[in-house]
């Protein structure tokens, strides 16, 4: 039957042929080609993680105007992936020009107007305003991953049909000699396409089944490595091995979704847990709470010495989902960080773009928002776009009953009681004019929006560093170098988070993979300059604010020692001398004014004449408090009567410096 299947080769052939009505249930086969080797190498593992094929197909839904994302990954065995979206779906011109332009994106080109995949007046947009993530063209076989199997079901809205395509991939080849090469034309595999009629015309959006997951694949994801490691490990215990069990590095995570040990082959008895799942979240919890029960559990882990390690807390699983929140375009678990108010325990500074600038402090009005606060301080009324509402209506994203939201929080942790009260929040937009570089060496236009985010601690550790999100997705994990920082600030450094927001640009710099920049690309030194400005004004203002705040601690602590010495040299003058009132002691700075305060009934000494307060010191203020309570304690019992004035500076001073000079 398979010989009967007539096979369509050419774009605009496959496009007539799935447009005949009269080819309803039947199949057509087509050819995966592609005329870039390196695209070709897309079907062969480009990606570092299977959550980076998941995020691929998250950003295509972005792309499509799609509001809702819904992905099941039948956790913890991993048989079968299926990913659906509602958005624009693709008619069978958009599939016929998929199928036959891998790597070859209509995205962001004229082209892409006539397929209905851009907007009519922006190509850099979708048809519902928002930024366009893909460009290269490579999104949809990212899958090829997990699988070299899988079924692609799409429909348009309005349409009375739906295409239904099952993908089968091939291996790339390195032999010279594999004539399906011989033309530098790469053939990637086959795709058998069927057209099915539906009644239900208002339906749309793409379906992405994997029914074959590679077997590699399902153990990265069921963490069968670490697993199988303990189990090994409590074997060895029990057998009595302890060698063995000692040598397993391997540790339980906190937070899991449970192991199913291997069978048997042909054992079809039931899954059962080995080990059950241990998971933040109850069954009853809404999918939209569940990402920040997540990062309620991660934080309970933290201790005063001791910052969650994301590889440790969590199995692959939860890691994948960890990653996949944060590289989509959805929203933050508490607030994006430019909705934040100073009940936020933040002090907002904007950020100079000039190369010897300095931050400036920004007055905020209580419950104002920081994007608010700029527009209304800021010369020139910037306006922030990132974290603006969606133009297409919203975008969600669940993976098995558990809403992505990006896993960031600004929550402000104090070092200690004598560091700066309050987190440091610096904010800046840069748009360079680049109309005086030639086209050839300016890489295109280019502008972003950042933050940095100085915290007495971050947790978790994993979210210290910088994070490049390009229109609103990301490609990898925080990079703790912040670009290759050179300056020797280890410890500043790793109390700060920090995403920049490209709005224009730099997405032509990044590798295939979407997760490493090439560094030669104009744009990613661009980028790194601006974000080493930033930490530079950071570190500066951050210096500064800490001495102040230590200033203010001492003088505090001066004022609290002197205000407790007072109250214990008169407490113990009334128990000795009763209603009596102390004296009043002070030091002058010459003899004469000394012998003049004297004349008026006033203990007088004469800080000249004492060489433990005539030295210059930061802590005067301490030192005369504590001559005082000296003087008044040896008074209260008696022991200047009958002596000089001379005698008694002898013996204050003979008693400070046993206790300031001689100290231990």
């Amino acid at each position: 039957m398979a010989s009967q299947i007539p096979t369509i080769d050419d774009q605009e052939q496959l496009s007539k042929w799935l447009s005949d009505v009269s080819h309803e249930g039947q199949h057509v086969r087509t050819s995966l080609r592609t005329n870039e080797r390196v695209i070709a190498r897309v079907t062969d593992g480009i990606y570092r993680q299977p959550a980076s094929a998941l995020r691929e197909l998250i950003s295509n839904a972005w792309d499509a105007d799609a509001n809702s994302v819904t992905i099941l990954t039948d956790a913890p065995r991993f048989s079968r992936i299926y990913v659906r979206d509602d958005g624009a779906g693709m008619s069978y011109k958009t599939l016929s020009r998929l199928l036959h332009n891998i790597g070859g994106s209509a995205k962001r080109r004229d082209e892409g107007k006539g397929l209905g995949v851009t907007a009519s007046d922006d190509s850099e947009r979708t048809p519902k305003g928002r930024l366009l993530i893909g460009k290269i063209g490579i999104g949809l076989f990212s899958v090829s991953q997990l699988s070299r199997r899988f079924r692609i079901i799409t429909k348009v809205a309005g349409e009375n049909y739906r295409l239904i395509a099952e993908v089968h991939l091939r291996a790339y080849s390195e032999d010279a000699d594999d004539a399906t090469e011989a033309d530098d034309s790469f053939h990637n595999g086959e795709v058998v396409i069927t057209r099915e009629h539906t009644d239900d015309k208002d339906a749309h959006g793409t379906d992405i089944v994997l029914d074959d997951i590679k077997p590699r694949v399902r153990d990265l994801l069921r963490d069968a490595d670490r697993w199988r490691a303990l189990d090994e490990k409590e074997e060895a215990e029990r057998s009595g091995d302890l060698d063995t069990a000692l040598s397993i590095r391997a540790k339980e995570p906190l937070l899991h979704a449970g192991w199913i040990a291997e069978r048997a082959t042909g054992d079809l008895s039931p899954d059962v847990f080995s080990r059950p799942p241990k998971l933040p979240w109850d069954a009853q919890d809404r999918a939209e709470d569940r990402m920040g029960k997540l990062m309620d559990a991660v934080e309970a882990d933290a201790s005063r010495t001791n910052r969650p390690d994301l590889d440790e807390t969590l199995d692959a699983y939860l890691d994948m989902i960890w990653k996949l929140a944060l590289s989509s375009p959805v929203r933050y678990v508490d607030r994006h960080p430019f909705d934040l108010t100073p009940e936020d325990e933040i002090r907002l500074f904007w950020v100079s773009n000039e190369q010897r600038g300095q931050a400036v402090e920004i007055e905020m009005k209580p419950g104002e928002r920081v994007r608010d606060a700029i527009a209304r301080d800021v010369s020139g009324a910037p306006v922030l776009e990132s974290g603006q509402a969606d133009p297409a209506g919203g975008f969600k994203v669940v993976v098995d009953a558990v809403e992505l939201r990006r896993p960031i929080r600004f929550q402000f942790y104090q070092p200690d009681k004598r560091s700066i009260d309050r987190a440091l929040l610096f904010v800046g937009k840069y748009a360079p004019n680049l109309a005086p570089v030639p086209s050839t060496r300016r890489g295109g236009f280019f502008e972003l929006e950042g933050y940095l985010y100085w915290n007495g601690r971050v947790i978790p550790k994993d979210n210290n560093g910088v994070l490049v999100q390009i229109r609103g997705a990301g490609g990898g994990l925080f990079d703790p170098t912040f670009m290759q920082y050179q300056v020797s600030e280890q410890t500043r450094l790793r109390q700060i988070s920090s995403e920049l927001f490209i709005l224009r640009g730099l997405d032509a710099a990044l590798n295939i993979d979407r997760e490493s920049f090439n560094f030669a690309h104009p744009h990613v030194q661009l980028v790194t300059s601006w974000l080493h400005r930033a930490i530079r004004q950071l570190t500066n203002r951050h210096k500064d604010l800490s001495a102040k705040r230590r200033a203010e601690r001492q003088s505090e602590d001066q004022a609290a020692t002197q205000n407790a010495l007072e109250q214990f040299t008169t407490e113990l003058w009334q128990q000795r001398r009763g209603s009596e009132p102390p004296p009043e002691i002070q030091f002058e700075s010459d003899p004469e004014r000394a012998n003049l305060a004297r004349r008026q009934g006033i203990f007088s000494y004469s800080r000249d004449e004492m060489s433990v307060l005539a030295e210059r010191s930061a802590d005067r203020a301490q030192r005369d408090a504590q001559a005082r309570a000296v003087a008044s304690v040896l008074s209260a019992y008696g022991l200047f009567e009958g002596r000089s004035y001379s005698e008694q500076q002898e013996i204050i001073n003979a008693l400070l410096a046993v206790f300031i000079r001689f100290r231990t």
